[in-house]
């Protein structure tokens, strides 16, 4: 358990994505002049302009970038936002008290009745819901359904959940992923994240009840019965739900890496990154070549107007 791929992921995913959009808020800043006169003569000239002076042009790729990312970032937190607080607003007045079954498992969990809520629906369903204080919501249809020994084993998976706050990571994950669309290297990192929340909660369970097979009772139950649906897409919880990658870790043996398909990503990556790499450059290029002819101009401009203002003297001999 001292491993902790999970968080690895994650906050290799924050430190990138904080550092690109770092490196293109100083840039951006940098040259902040040069793209507001860019595009006030665009507004008065027309695109026109702009595509006639290739510098402007490329110093608007870098800005135009990451207004992009964070627009997307944004709209993607709103939207997972929405959905979740749509989602509590659906299930929470259906709240009850749990039964005594349920109660008598929260002690060994180190779980209160506060951090329980428990739907008196036929559905069957268990998810961690919430950012700031998450919860583990469970129905009356899969408390029914599951043994004691497999409701505990769901509970230790929901707990692993509420410990590491797991819906409030998903939510970043998700935002960043949708934000850095062009890079595979976020989505990656986000997809493996995500998955690896899944399996450390399972690696959890089994710790705490010492075997599997509650586990994995559990899931063939909710697979048997054809309860593995997904509630939303876009709302930010953890469902306690069978997924092939989830059930491949659990079954079969670890696989071995496919190196083809990393080396490929990589490269993609490595690709883009050099491209924006080289816009920085060349940008940075274009202004330190422009700066002396512009001193230059500024000294022309000031030995004209000395002469003009000096008055030589004539002489009548």
């Amino acid at each position: 358990m001292t491993k902790r791929p999970a968080l690895a992921y994650f906050w290799l995913l924050m430190g990138i994505s904080i550092g690109l959009v770092s490196l293109g808020a100083i840039f951006s800043q940098a040259t902040l002049q040069i793209w507001l006169n860019a595009l006030w003569q665009t507004c008065q000239n027309g695109w026109s302009n702009l595509m006639s002076n290739p510098p402007l042009a490329w110093q608007m790729v870098v800005p135009i970038t990451l207004v992009i990312i964070l627009a997307r970032t944004v709209w993607s937190l709103s939207r997972q936002f929405r959905a979740t607080r749509r989602l509590a607003d659906l299930f929470f007045p259906l709240r009850s008290t749990p039964p005594t079954r349920v109660q008598a498992l929260l002690p060994a969990h180190r779980l209160t009745a506060n951090d329980i809520v428990f739907l008196d629906v036929k559905n069957v369903h268990a998810f961690c819901l919430g950012f700031w204080r998450p919860r583990i919501w469970l129905t009356a249809g899969l408390v029914h359904m599951l043994t004691d020994e497999e409701l505990a084993a769901v509970l230790a998976h929901e707990v692993r959940h509420i410990r590491r706050r797991d819906p409030l990571r998903l939510l970043i994950g998700r935002a960043l992923k949708f934000a850095f669309f062009f890079l595979p290297l976020i989505k990656s990192l986000a997809e493996a994240s995500e998955l690896q929340q899944e399996i450390e909660a399972d690696r959890y369970a089994i710790a705490h009840m010492g075997s599997d097979l509650p586990l994995l009772c559990a899931l063939q139950k909710l697979l048997k019965n054809g309860h593995t649906l997904v509630i939303s897409e876009t709302a930010a919880y953890t469902p306690f739900n069978l997924t092939e990658a989830r059930l491949k870790q659990l079954v079969y043996p670890p696989a071995p890496p496919d190196w083809s398909r990393m080396f490929l990503s990589g490269a993609i990556n490595i690709a883009i990154l050099a491209a924006l790499s080289s816009t920085l450059y060349v940008t940075s290029c274009m202004q330190s070549a422009a700066q002396p002819l512009e001193v230059g101009a500024c000294i022309a401009d000031s030995l004209q107007s000395t002469s003009s203002s000096l008055s030589i003297p004539h002489y009548d001999w």
